[in-house]
């Protein structure tokens, strides 16, 4: 445990073990704040199957298949987004408020693998009647807009989030739009005409060691940065969502495709990835609908014109998702999805997307012993096209067209 981790775990001490102490904490600060979290552990088991056949007709942006399954089939356990988290905020005067928030993610079945401090949605603030702007790590508009229905409130970061099939693509998952970014601005807006929201957010990121050239270690000339934002309208029962996002220099549609199609080698390549997505959900009682149907799209700009370098790849999902809470001991939650194969272009040759479809279905079971604590089952099947390496693993990646079956049984707590 490294020292940022000692001072945090003695801080949780404090608040839970001296109330009194937190109290005057409160008082010499002037400001609110309290700690939060959720731990949901489970008992996993995993494998794979199918995987395409050597010799099989594949995509032009996919390795050669072998026929071999690459997923190992195998149980563990697994903690998800396990989290703890501290916020506060301090009334400023004249309708304003200073606002924070640090959230940790926490290995709680093994404490070898130590995470960093704040890696979760992490920032500082200010709130009023004109929004809030927050500065820090946060998850992007799109992100939080998109999927409006829980499934069991433990999806985030686990096998059976539709982000999974939603949000990436076929070739094997870089190119994802789940994003929470760092150095960030974000901005909230107040509510307006009766149930419409508008959130925005701008990252810069960090020019990456591989992003430097070799003569003279020159930075190259990318500024790797996200442009995210999600209008909201939320009335009664209904809730629609409209979302875009744009991720410049990052290079997500040709990092896993062959490597001779790869741009970001090139001092002069840049790429510009987009996502637009519409999100929709309607409560009827103890039953909650949701739609979602987003088109992903990544161009890359090749600094040289040798023929194969990869262009662009778009493709379009669609999923839908049905919780229900039979009482208030049962819920259920169901999501099927289905990504398409898509087009593609590379320089000067064709290119073919055959096999870059896929479908996942998930389903999920929570027995409930009290709003805060329940018992849950999941399982998961991803069914891959001849070509496709959509994946939902905690560790390791299949084959192309390789299957992905799933099962898990835990325990969620949250306080």
């Amino acid at each position: 445990m490294n020292a940022k981790q000692k001072a945090l775990v003695l801080a949780v001490g404090a608040a839970l073990a001296a109330p009194c102490a937190q109290a005057q904490v409160k008082s010499k600060a002037g400001s609110e704040w309290d700690f939060y979290g959720k731990f949901y552990p489970e008992l996993m088991h995993q494998s794979g199957d199918g995987a395409t056949a050597a010799g099989t007709p594949v995509s032009s942006l996919t390795v050669a298949p072998n026929g071999q399954n690459a997923v190992v089939s195998r149980g563990e356990m697994q903690v998800s987004n396990s989290y703890i988290g501290f916020r506060g905020m301090k009334d400023l005067g004249g309708g304003y408020k200073g606002i924070w928030q640090l959230e940790q993610s926490v290995a709680i079945d093994d404490s070898s693998q130590g995470e960093p401090l704040a890696n979760r949605n992490s920032f500082v603030g200010l709130s009023g009647s004109f929004g809030t702007v927050r500065l820090g790590r946060m998850d992007t508009p799109l992100k939080s807009a998109v999927e409006d229905v829980s499934f069991l409130g433990i999806s985030s970061g686990n096998f059976v989030s539709s982000s999974n099939i939603m949000r990436k693509n076929g070739l094997r998952g870089s190119g994802s739009f789940n994003v929470r970014a760092s150095n960030a601005v974000n901005f909230d807006s107040p509510e307006f005409f009766g149930g419409l929201s508008y959130n925005a957010q701008y990252s810069v990121g960090n020019p990456t060691e591989s992003e430097t050239a070799a003569n003279g270690g020159i930075t190259k000339d990318r500024k790797p940065s996200l442009v995210s934002m999600a209008l909201i309208w939320e009335k009664g029962p209904l809730y629609v969502a409209l979302a875009h996002e744009v991720h410049f220099d990052y290079f997500s549609g040709s990092a896993d495709v062959l490597p001779a199609q790869r741009n970001a080698p090139d001092v002069g390549a840049h790429s510009k990835d987009t996502a637009s997505a519409i999100s929709a959900s309607y409560k009827i009682g103890a039953h909650q609908i949701g739609l979602d149907y987003n088109m992903k799209k990544y161009t890359e700009s090749p600094e040289l014109a040798v023929t194969g370098r990869f262009l662009e790849y778009k493709n379009t999902a669609v999923g839908v998702t049905w919780a229900a809470k039979w009482s208030n001991t049962w819920r259920t939650a169901v999501f099927y999805g289905q990504g398409s194969e898509g087009d593609c272009q590379l320089l000067n040759t064709t290119c073919t997307t055959t096999g870059l479809d896929g479908a996942m279905l998930a389903v999920g079971v929570g027995y409930y012993l009290d709003p805060s604590f329940f018992i849950f089952g999941l399982y998961s099947t991803m069914t891959n096209g001849a070509s496709a390496r959509y994946e939902n693993l905690e560790s390791g990646r299949g084959n192309p067209g390789e299957d992905i079956t799933q099962g898990a049984i835990g325990i969620s707590y949250s306080f």
